[in-house]
């Protein structure tokens, strides 16, 4: 598996495009959570998108009460979608993160279930209930949600599904439209998503990094 992995990396070493990184256009992260909009050119964005459009099985997940809907693993990935492997492990992405918080991350080991995923909620209830995400490491730990497809009923309008999250009486919508990049320390960020609606799409790729 590693060495599939070091292949897929090589392979699609200089595929993928970033916007430049500046101070302007990264949000504070003071509230250990950040997002932004219109994240990878449309290039980019698009060999992710065909990755996710050519795959025809998930597994389903179900949890009753915290969470229902599919995914596709971390090891299904590198055989169905590189392309997404080789994104997760890209030095530009790395950056990236990085930038938000001011330190430097790697992706989690490969064993790390949770290292990179693709979640599909397609069907009418799919959610994912009120939650802080687990972290089995010394140092600090990150998720980052990267949003594929975010489609409502209507042509132009995102899903009802919507990222949420709790700090004390607060409550905050996170938009999520179609190509936007939300990385947050999710062992401090109380978050989840609502209730998606029938006729409704949201495709997410979730990912995970450590501090270095």
């Amino acid at each position: 598996m590693l060495q599939l992995q070091k292949q897929i990396i090589e392979t699609h070493a200089h595929t993928f495009q970033f916007n430049p990184l500046s101070v302007t256009c990264v949000p504070s992260f003071d509230r250990r959570i950040a997002s932004v909009r219109d994240f990878l050119p449309e290039h980019t964005f698009a060999i992710l998108l065909n990755a996710i459009n050519r795959q025809t099985q998930h597994q389903s997940v179900h949890i009753p009460i915290h969470k229902r809907g599919a995914a596709i693993s971390y090891h299904d990935l590198h055989y169905r979608a590189p392309e997404i492997v080789a994104f997760y492990h890209s030095p530009e992405l790395h950056q990236w993160c990085s930038f938000f918080v001011g330190e430097r991350f790697v992706p989690t080991p490969i064993d790390d279930l949770s290292s990179c995923s693709v979640l599909i909620y397609d069907q009418a209830g799919d959610r994912i209930g009120w939650h802080h995400d687990l972290n089995f490491y010394r140092g600090r730990h990150f998720t980052a949600l990267l949003s594929l497809v975010n489609a409502g009923k209507a042509d132009g309008n995102v899903s009802s599904a919507r990222l949420m999250m709790r700090q004390g009486k607060d409550h905050t919508v996170i938009p999520t439209p179609a190509n936007t990049f939300v990385f947050f320390e999710g062992a401090f960020v109380y978050h989840g998503v609502t209730l998606l609606r029938e006729g409704e799409r949201r495709i997410v790729l979730s990912m995970t990094f450590i501090q270095h």
